[in-house]
């Protein structure tokens, strides 16, 4: 067991885990990174070695309610990826099975919680997130900052609740964007050196695509918007219609990718502008989106396989 490479990835999950408390977000979207490196290119014990040691440096430093979300996220993903890529699975089931493992658990453990002390969810969600915006008023306002204050302040309480609603979907998306950072981090830099694990060939995105079932995904979480019961329209509606519509609006930017790219070739950093332009304007997010979905059934890439009669 080579302990120079050991002690490198400890430091720099670890560091990355504690710099996202700093800097929200972004060091979390790469906190998995050294573990799926060890766990691939030097071999399972090291990387396993690597999640038992910064598991309980993390536990010694911020208890085990940091501990949790430390386990469940990032080493799951992390884990999972690891796999993922030994195996050879496809992009979206690599990222996908990350994030599902994870937001079980997670799922799992606050299901007992819920359980255990006998309150439905929803309101319990409520007054968390009522007490944390009193909090963060008192916190800014005691050191001056009153744009901040009035800001959060005028935010009304019915924003919450819906909040609350989506939350399943915000929990989805943050872990799977955490998963996805770190797949495309990891394999970028696994395919250039791949250490003592496999050949992994890079899987360009103009070439992405969804599976095709996943549009009845949609369909029905469009159909459940209807539902006359409100918890059922947002659990079983919006959440799951926002997650798709992520999906088929990176689908519908592989295929912009494909046409600037291969059909128009046109350069990097121009292409880079356009992205730009794309995400800084809803209608273009909008028409993204749309046409990610109809790729399902035009194929303007040609990229399904013909079925066999």
């Amino acid at each position: 067991m080579n302990f120079r490479p050991i002690f490198i990835a400890i430091v720099q999950m670890v560091g990355l885990f504690l710099s996202g408390i700093f800097i929200p977000l972004l060091p979390w979207l790469f906190t998995p990174v050294p573990l799926i490196l060890i766990y691939v290119r030097n071999s399972k014990m090291e990387g396993l070695t690597v999640l038992g040691i910064a598991c309980l440096i993390i536990s010694l430093l911020g208890g085990w309610y940091i501990l949790f979300f430390f386990l469940f996220i990032f080493n799951l993903i992390a884990i999972s990826i690891g796999e993922g890529l030994l195996r050879q699975w496809k992009p979206e089931l690599s990222i996908a099975g990350s994030a599902l493992l994870s937001v079980l658990a997670i799922g799992s453990v606050a299901g007992y919680y819920f359980v255990h002390i006998g309150e439905s969810p929803l309101p319990v969600i409520e007054r968390f997130i009522l007490e944390q915006r009193d909090e963060a008023v008192k916190l800014y306002s005691s050191h001056g900052f009153n744009e901040i204050t009035a800001a959060i302040s005028s935010i009304p309480a019915v924003s919450f609740h819906y909040f609350s609603l989506m939350l399943p979907c915000l929990l989805i998306l943050i872990v799977a964007t955490i998963a996805a950072c770190s797949y495309a981090t990891a394999k970028v830099i696994i395919v250039r050196n791949p250490g003592a694990g496999p050949r992994i060939e890079s899987t360009p995105l103009a070439l992405w695509y969804a599976p095709d079932a996943w549009i009845w995904g949609l369909i029905g979480a469009l159909v459940c918007i209807m539902m006359p019961n409100e918890l059922a329209r947002f659990l079983l509606g919006w959440n799951i219609v926002v997650l798709f519509a992520i999906v088929y609006f990176i689908q519908g930017a592989a295929l912009v990718d494909y046409f600037l790219k291969l059909k128009l070739h046109i350069r990097p950093f121009a292409r880079i502008l356009i992205y730009i332009v794309v995400l800084a304007l809803p209608p273009l997010i909008a028409g993204t989106i749309v046409f990610g979905i109809i790729d399902v059934w035009a194929d303007f890439r040609k990229l399904r396989k013909p079925a066999i009669p």
